[in-house]
This record gives C-alpha cells, sequence and structure tokens, in this order.
C-alpha cells in the first residue's frame, strides 16, 4: 500500500512499472535517431538567395548578373526555324524526287509488259484460227500498225489459210531503250524465239530481233510498229 507522496509523483509509478518488468533491472532510454535531428542553420543559410549572394544578388565584384538577351534569343530562334525549314524543304524535293523515279520505274516496267506480250501476239498465227489470230494483232496495235493490219486482213486470210503453217513466239530477253513518260511513247528491243509449224512438217526454229514501237493510249499501251532487226552472231 502506498502513500499519498508516492501516489503523486510520477517518477514513482515509472520506478515502479520497471521493477514490474520481471528482472528488477532498469532500461535506458534510447538516444533520438539523427535522421530525425534538422538541418543546422548554416547549411540552410548556403541555399541561393539567402544571404544576397545567390544567383541574381548584387556582389562585391559587380552588379547582379542580368538575364537573357532577347535580341539573341530572337536571332536564335530565327535561325533555328530557318534550319528546321532548310530540313524540310531538303527532305521534300528528295521524297518528290523518289517518287519521280518510283513512276518512271513502274512506267518502264508496264511498258515491257506489254510490249513484250504484243510482240508475241505479233509473231503467232494459227492457219486454223486465222480470224482469232488477227484480232488480237488489232487489238494490241494503234495508229498506222492497226490501219495496215485492218485494211490487209481481208486480202491476208485466203493466203493464210492456204500456206497451212502457224507460228508461234517466245520473248528470250527484252529491254526498254526508248522512254519519253510526257509524250507517252516508248521503243523496246527484244530477241525471240519464233518457231515456225508447217502443217505435218517439221518445227523450224528461227531466232530473230525484232524492235517495237509503243504509244501511250487511252486504253493502255499499244504498238505503233514492229520490225525485224538485222542480227549479225558475234565472230
Amino acid at each position: 500500500m502506498t502513500s499519498k507522496d508516492e501516489r503523486d509523483d510520477p517518477g514513482a509509478e515509472i520506478a515502479d512499472a520497471e521493477v514490474a518488468d520481471g528482472d528488477g533491472t532498469r532500461e535506458e532510454p534510447s538516444a533520438p535517431s539523427t535522421d530525425l535531428v534538422p538541418e543546422a542553420d548554416d547549411e540552410r543559410a548556403d541555399a541561393p538567395g539567402s544571404d544576397g549572394t545567390g544567383a541574381g544578388a548584387s556582389t562585391a565584384d559587380g552588379p547582379a548578373r542580368r538575364g537573357p538577351d532577347p535580341i539573341l534569343l530572337g536571332a536564335g530562334a530565327l535561325a533555328a526555324v530557318a534550319l528546321v525549314f532548310a530540313a524540310w524543304f531538303g527532305i521534300s524535293w528528295a521524297v518528290a524526287a523518289g517518287d519521280d523515279d518510283l513512276a518512271l520505274d513502274r512506267t518502264r516496267d508496264e511498258v515491257s509488259r506489254v510490249a513484250d506480250a504484243a510482240m508475241v501476239t505479233f509473231n503467232t498465227l494459227d492457219y486454223r484460227k486465222v480470224d482469232e489470230g488477227l484480232d488480237r494483232w488489232e487489238a494490241a496495235s494503234t495508229g498506222d500498225l492497226y490501219n495496215d493490219v485492218h485494211s490487209k486482213r481481208a486480202a491476208s486470210k485466203p493466203t493464210i489459210e492456204s500456206a497451212k503453217t502457224s507460228t508461234s513466239a517466245k520473248v528470250l530477253k527484252s529491254a526498254v531503250t526508248q522512254l519519253n513518260d510526257r509524250d507517252g511513247t516508248a521503243q523496246v528491243m527484244a530477241a525471240m524465239l519464233v518457231e515456225v509449224i508447217p502443217d505435218g512438217g517439221q518445227t523450224t526454229p528461227t531466232y530473230q530481233r525484232v524492235q517495237a514501237s509503243l504509244l501511250r493510249t487511252d486504253t493502255g499501251w499499244k504498238l505503233t510498229g514492229i520490225d525485224t532487226v538485222p542480227f549479225t552472231p558475234a565472230s
């Protein structure tokens, strides 16, 4: 039983609680963590502007530092804009040039494809189907070549049928030698294998060098001329 003085003394209660822990020893309170100690005033004093020595403050050596010169900034901005414009113009020009080259390559491929097919058509004819063959000749031609085929087909048909000979052709190699995309004209040179097949006879292969002229029409590229070019084998 405690006296009134002991109950009023907080230290006595703490002592009694420590003794009640079981071993009768008293634990000392731990020291406060250094992590919770605020920074010293002298460290905060080093912050810019705290004592007049930071950025923007006057010093003993001269006046306060001035901001960027707006004229220089403007000149730099203009230079940057000019550089961006020049780069954009250069890229646009390169892209446009590349598009033109790509379009020309596509036209060249189309001319080569049409010319190869047309040269095969004009060197293929079955005497048993003369009208069908001549129809294909007319469909693949235009201009003077078309007029020549159309005007002579009636007179040529009996001659072809009486010869009882057919022909077939194959392009071995060809190249577009001239191409004017603006005017829509082109020339193609080809090495061809033409087989002459007599009715009941032996097939005779012949090798020819053929030059074709083409014109771009509303319905595509068509032949305006086709000729056999003399070929002299290398000795």
